[in-house]
């Protein structure tokens, strides 16, 4: 079995993909990636969500406290994420994480968070709506607003807009 491309979803992907489930939408780039992690498989190959506690917890926040969501609809969608990065590929074992380092130089914590849990995990793809918030000083754009590389001692992560993982999905392998 080939090895599983390790994904990490921004909170905005979780985000964008419930509410496109909401407004009964279908196949939307966010519905795509959130599907293939549900079933660890995509055209690229076998998948395995990375996530982290801290993560779950803020996007806890937002379905109730922005969106009142209520208390029940939440738990049972932040259970099934974590069923996600539980179930992954056979052999390789569960990705859900305490979190990163908290070193990652970026001005918003909680995108910094979603770094490090990347890098913490071994991430290949951080995938995220908000590519600006990614890019401190020592990033490599790749291609701007769709796609960068953050090189870390541990681990390279690449950070790509849901569009392009998308095309990347559309071609059954990653171009760039």
């Amino acid at each position: 079995m080939p090895t599983p491309l390790r994904l990490c979803l921004d909170l905005n992907v979780w985000c964008a993909s419930f509410l496109a489930d909401r407004a009964g939408r279908n196949n939307t780039s966010t519905q795509r990636l959130v599907s293939a992690v549900r079933s660890g498989l995509s055209p690229l190959g076998p998948m395995q969500l990375v996530i982290s506690w801290g993560m779950l917890n803020r996007l806890r926040k937002v379905f109730i406290l922005d969106w009142n969501i209520d208390r029940e609809t939440t738990d049972e969608l932040i259970q099934a994420i974590v069923g996600y990065a539980n179930l992954g590929p056979a052999g390789l074992g569960p990705q859900l994480t305490l979190g990163g380092t908290g070193m990652m130089p970026i001005r918003d914590d909680e995108d910094a968070h979603v770094l490090d849990t990347a890098i913490a995990a071994s991430a290949d793809i951080l995938v995220t709506s908000n590519m600006a918030d990614f890019l401190p000083r020592h990033i490599e754009i790749i291609t701007p607003d769709r796609l960068a590389k953050f090189v870390h001692p541990k681990k390279t992560v690449l950070i790509a807009h849901p569009f392009l993982v998308r095309d990347w999905f559309d071609a059954g392998k990653i171009l760039h």
